[in-house]
């Protein structure tokens, strides 16, 4: 999940070796539709299958974040299973957490519940090798224990526990050990809110909530999009 030219789709290629998402550096969304597939995680190649889904990007406009959202609540309907982890992608050259982003994270707040946070990963993309020493400062205003991006997050969110953080390049994944190293870094980071929620997924209970006000007998149990799902 995540605003629009992040690194998302690319993140998704990355994992699973393969061009299947669209993706480009554009202010426009190239993701125009959720897209989702299940592969083995071949970076690092853990010998796990992951179900991931690609969704459109946020804060492209007002208009366009509703009809995403709407689009993302159908896809939800017809998932059975539940979430391992939640990726928001953010792009190290924005070291604040702006009111675009706010707006983005208040929206699935909103409609997952605050329960989505402990299921979430926060990754930072375009830390190349090439420019990790240029981005340091980045870095250390982002990891900021008083006012960087983390921790306003957590201060704005009111979350009781912090989301585990990743700095990503998605240059030369097939030859760069730096590369493998980052991915490496992030399925670590998603064992750890496995770990951490019990191996429990998460499941939304806002749809499951609407279901039994509407219809408690008729209607099955909905859950939400399975980001990342073993």
């Amino acid at each position: 999940l995540g605003a629009v030219g992040n690194g998302k789709s690319s993140t998704l290629n990355s994992i699973i070796q393969e061009p299947l998402f669209q993706s480009g550096r554009s202010v426009t969304a190239v993701t125009k539709q959720i897209g989702s597939c299940v592969r083995p995680w071949r970076l690092p190649d853990v010998r796990r299958m992951v179900h991931i889904v690609d969704t459109p990007g946020m804060c492209e406009s007002t208009y366009k974040d509703v009809e995403n959202v709407h689009l993302m609540v159908e896809f939800f309907k017809r998932l059975s299973h539940g979430v391992s982890a939640f990726i928001l992608v953010f792009n190290i050259h924005n070291t604040r957490l702006d009111e675009y982003s706010k707006n983005m994270l208040r929206l699935f707040e909103r409609l997952l519940g605050p329960q989505f946070w402990k299921h979430v990963v926060i990754v930072f993309t375009h830390v190349d090798e090439d420019q990790r020493d240029y981005l340091e400062d980045n870095i250390e205003a982002l990891s900021d224990p008083v006012d960087g991006f983390v921790s306003v997050l957590n201060q704005w969110f009111k979350l009781p526990y912090q989301p585990p953080v990743v700095f990503l390049s998605n240059s030369n994944t097939r030859s760069s050990m730096y590369a493998r190293d980052c991915f490496l870094e992030l399925y670590e980071a998603v064992v750890s809110v496995e770990e951490g929620a019990r191996r429990a997924k998460f499941t939304c209970t806002f749809f499951q909530e609407m279901n039994n006000r509407v219809c408690p007998l008729s209607l099955p149990f909905i859950s939400c999009v399975s980001f990342l799902h073993t």
